[in-house]
């Protein structure tokens, strides 16, 4: 067991917060499948509508997966840009924000109340106002890149 603990220690803390995205996006859509009740329901109640076209055309798995590698990835891509940056604690910021938000919304499906998945709807704002908020800092900081 402590030669298991000490493998997750090595792992670098920023591929750690690259994967969680992934792996919030894996247990959103399990929530949502297991507790659903059937496609009908997905497609009746699902806010996001790329879930509803991967329900209503059979292509869930394919449509996890993609998922799951586009958030890794994009992630990964927002900290090696970030990277030795004051703008890493927003990308971070950006990142755990979005993981958040699957995981929450993987419970709405468990909690069903409209209040909560509102509120959840709305948390979703959050990503966009940390991503405006590390812009206005960047541009007031002086440190955007010049004009050609």
């Amino acid at each position: 067991m402590a030669d298991i603990v000490d493998w997750f220690r090595r792992i670098p803390l920023s591929l750690l917060i690259a994967m969680a995205p992934a792996a919030a996006v894996l247990f959103d859509y399990s929530m949502t499948l297991h507790f659903s009740g059937g496609a009908e329901v997905i497609l009746a109640f699902e806010y996001s509508p790329l879930v509803r076209f991967a329900v209503a055309h059979d292509i869930v798995p394919f449509y996890l997966l993609f998922m799951m590698a586009a958030y890794f990835a994009a992630s990964a891509v927002v900290i090696r840009v970030f990277q030795g940056t004051a703008l890493l604690p927003f990308g971070y910021a950006v990142i755990l924000l979005v993981s958040i938000n699957h995981v929450l919304g993987g419970l709405s499906w468990v909690v069903r109340n409209s209040l909560y998945s509102n509120v959840v709807i709305a948390l979703s704002y959050g990503p966009v106002v940390i991503a405006v908020a590390a812009l206005v800092y960047l541009l007031l900081s002086g440190r955007a890149p010049a004009g050609r």
